[in-house]
Formats: structure tokens, sequence, C-alpha cells
């Protein structure tokens, strides 16, 4: 039987009112002649199921010629539970363990942030590199065990080869297949050392960055927002009247969690610059505060960092966009923001990373380190 469903994938789109979203597009039509436009190539593909209202099954074909193969099978299944045939799902565990990959991969591509879509891209990258197993079900501890040995001999930091690790796991977990890994066997998780921007190494970035790139740097230290949520801002999101920028979910950029929709106090000062640009620039409700220069998100606002960051002369430690989110957190602690609070304002759902940076705070405070030394004072001298 020759396909005669459609094959559809998720693309940019522009509603009626100029809001551009992403959205399903048909990507192959059948008896359709002619070139297959570029942005018809990209998975994840999709297929309509409309028993009961129109549903999407994602397919696990990472080309569209695979596609078609798969949604000729679909379209089978289909018809026959269409005249009440029993369908008997294969065991999933028997798939391979590629395919499996890319299915999970399009299904984060789908859901989770670019970022979020990379890791993982490179989580299983190195696993299908160092697993030789062609089936999920055929994946044992011993293969974790190999796989954490083969991140090591990569040279790789103990975070990224926990996070590689837990990545892996995740991937197991979603396929249902239980690997019989014990606690000992996870590689170790070093806790990040919270660091900050010095007010020194600000005053150099400031003087160096251009007008339009200052305005984007302080978006991120006085927010302390992560760099898809700068990057996803739009003019809709700040409320002008009151300085609250809103953090919410978007097509095509999803959050990090529930926590991380949250509203955000601003300085007065940086959200009337902003206002002003917006006006100056033309521009409306629906447009990104911070487009890529081309137009659309911009993936890549860490490299404006790093341009400033070089022209600056700003080389020492880690010079990253995410240091503003740990400054943020840092100088609201120091001020006297509670716990409560600072996690609030940066999505945070559980309060073990913002204790470390206030334990870390408290210590910098020499009263405080007074206080803790002064009982010992009594054993000064003795026996000298």
């Amino acid at each position: 039987m020759a396909l005669e469903i459609g094959i559809y994938n998720r693309q940019e789109k522009t509603s009626r009112n100029g809001k551009v979203y992403i959205g399903y597009v048909l990507a192959f039509k059948p008896k359709r002649h002619g070139a297959v436009p570029a942005a018809a190539s990209i998975p994840p593909f999709y297929i309509r199921d409309q028993r009961g209202g129109t549903q999407w099954i994602r397919l696990a074909a990472h080309t569209l010629a695979d596609a078609k193969i798969e949604a000729e099978k679909q379209q089978h299944v289909l018809r026959a539970v269409a005249q009440g045939i029993e369908v008997v799902p294969s065991d999933t565990n028997g798939e391979r363990l590629a395919s499996k990959a890319r299915a999970y991969l399009a299904e984060v591509e789908a859901n989770k942030a670019v970022a979020t879509w990379r890791a993982y891209t490179r989580t299983l990258e190195l696993f299908l590199e160092s697993c030789k197993r062609l089936n999920v079900a055929d994946v044992r501890r011993e293969d974790m065990l190999a796989f954490k040995t083969f991140l090591k001999k990569e040279e790789l930091g103990e975070r990224t080869t926990y996070n590689h690790f837990l990545n892996m796991m995740t991937f197991v977990k979603w396929c249902g297949h239980s690997v019989g890994v014990k606690k000992n066997d996870w590689p170790a998780k070093p806790e990040r050392e919270p660091e900050e921007y010095h007010l020194d190494e600000i005053e150099k970035l400031w003087k160096a960055a251009t007008d339009g790139e200052r305005l984007l740097l302080n978006a991120f230290l006085n927010t302390g927002m992560r760099n898809g949520e700068v990057a996803n801002l739009r003019y809709a999101d700040i409320d002008f009247r009151n300085s609250l920028w809103t953090v919410r979910p978007t097509d095509g950029h999803n959050l990090k969690n529930e926590e991380s929709q949250r509203v955000i106090p601003v300085g007065e000062w940086l959200t009337k610059k902003i206002m002003e640009r917006k006006v100056e620039q033309r521009r409306k409700e629906s447009d990104l505060v911070f487009p890529a220069p081309e137009g659309g998100v911009d993936k890549n606002l860490l490299h404006v960092l790093k341009r400033v960051a070089k022209r600056a002369g700003v080389s020492g430690g880690r010079v990253d966009n995410h240091k503003f989110r740990s400054t943020a957190i840092t100088i609201w602690l120091r001020d006297g923001r509670t716990v409560p609070e600072v996690m609030a304002y940066v999505g945070h759902r559980n309060p073990a990373t913002i204790l470390r940076y206030a334990a870390k705070v408290n210590l910098a405070k020499a009263e405080n380190r007074r206080m803790v030394t002064k009982p010992f004072e009594q054993f000064n001298g003795i026996g000298d």
C-alpha cells in the first residue's frame, strides 16, 4: 500500500497578528512533486491520528526518507485499528539502541530548551561510541560502568562526567529499561563553587561594551535570568509601569521547571532604557528584546559576552552568562534578601543551591568571621 498520509515537522510560523511561533508544518504530501525545502527535512517528524480529535504521533525517523517508511507502517496500524482489529504493540525494549536514541532526542528537541537538547545529543553520541550493544534491552550495569571509564579517559571534568552519566540514566529510564546501576557506581558530583563577577571586572566589561552590548549584559546581571530566558524575552513580557519582567514558556522554548515561570523586579532605570530602545526602533509588543542580527531568537548570546570580555581583557576563571546569574544571587543575598525571595527571583526549586551561596556570603562578612573565631582567642599565646 502506497503512503497516503502526510508527514509533518515543526517550523517557525507567523500568526495573523505578527507573532512568531513554532508550529506543525506539512513536510511531505503524497503525490506532491518538486524539490523538498530544506526546512522540511529537519526532524522530528510527525503524522496525524484524527481519532477523537487530532493527535500527533512522533516518528523515530531522523531523515524524511526514513520517516516515509515509518509513516507507511503506522498507516497500516491506524487503518487496522479503524477496522476494529486489535494491534499488539511491539516490545519497545527490543528496538535498536540507535533508533531509540533518535526518538528520544526528537522528543527532547520538541519539549526542552536547545541547550538541553545539545547536552543530551552529546551524551548519546559518547555512549554509542563507547557501547557496542545493538538493543536497549541488552544494555547492562557493566556498560554504564564502561561508559564512566570511557568518560574519564576522555579527560572530561568531574562535573561533566557526572552530567553525562546522569543524562544517560535519564534516557534509559525513558526507555522503560533498568540497568541495575548501584549507588556507588555513580561518578562523584562535585559542587561548583559559587562565583561572581567582581566590581572591577564589571566596570571593565561595561566600558568595553557598545550601548547595545551593555544593555544585554545589564539584562543578565540585573535579572539573574538564564541564557535561553533572555534570548526569548519579548517586550510583552515587561511590565513597564511597575518595572517587572516576566519569564514564561513560549513556542519553541520550554522552561527548566514550573518554578522557572516567575516575575522579577528590575531597576526602573534599566526598564526605562529598554522602553526607550523599543520606541526608537519602533518595536512591537511581540518582538524579541534581544533578537539575532538576522532576526529570530539569538542562540549565540554567549558570543557577545566573549567578544566584550576579550576587548576588556577579562579572562580569569569562568567568563559566561551564567556567571551573571551567580552574581545576581550573591548581590541579592548580600543586600539582605531572604533565601525564599532569591529562589523566587531565579526560579529555583531546591533551596540547597541558594543556601550554598548564602553560606559563602555570610563567611565573607568580617563580623561573622569574628563571631566564629572569638571564642578561640583565649588559647592565643598559651605555651609561647
